[in-house]
């Protein structure tokens, strides 16, 4: 396996088993993410047994009320983040579980991440008292020290699949597999 830069990376499979499970952890933690800012997860309601998971979710509203406490962003772009971020954590969740295009989705991710994490930093130094809706409700609370702890650690869970890529299991193997066709 090769980087994009053209250094070689162990292709042990402990190190590529290691790369798909950071790939399915945070794909699957971005999924639920995006899903809970969209209000999807409120939608489980509905069923009994998946009734604690819809209780975690928010909708889009309170999304843009906690992104308007941040205080960084104009009131008119308010609107384009609350769509875009949810969206974009959904769609690189899904190129993070299938295994495609996983480096650029690895790396959204991480900007994602590096974002948040400047934001945050500006709350407490500016001591505004926000909500963190990131995972709507489930990790939710007054945004703090630990907040950026929590988005440093996920970024280095990402990292690895940022640089390295897939790991196994990705569909982007059988599509750039050698001999397969290429669109050009």
């Amino acid at each position: 396996m090769s980087t994009a830069c053209g250094t070689s990376v162990s292709t042990s499979k402990g190190a590529r088993l290691g790369l798909l499970a950071a790939r399915w952890l945070m794909g699957g933690l971005f999924l639920f993410s995006g899903a809970a800012k969209l209000g999807w997860l409120k939608a489980l309601g509905g069923m009994a047994i998946l009734s604690p998971i819809a209780d975690q979710g928010i909708d889009p509203y309170t999304f843009a009320g906690s992104i308007k406490g941040f205080d960084i962003l104009h009131n008119d772009l308010i609107p384009y983040v609350t769509f875009l971020v949810p969206w974009l954590e959904v769609l690189c969740a899904l190129a993070l579980l299938i295994g495609l295009a996983t480096r650029g989705a690895a790396r959204l991710i991480a900007a994602l991440l590096v974002l948040f994490c400047l934001a945050m930093v500006t709350v407490i130094i500016r001591k505004i008292d926000v909500e963190c809706t990131c995972f709507g409700n489930f990790l939710g609370g007054e945004v703090n020290w630990t907040s950026i702890l929590r988005n440093i650690v996920l970024l280095a869970i990402i990292w690895p699949v940022a640089h390295y890529g897939a790991g196994m299991l990705a569909v982007e193997h059988i599509l750039l597999a050698p001999g397969a066709p290429r669109g050009e």
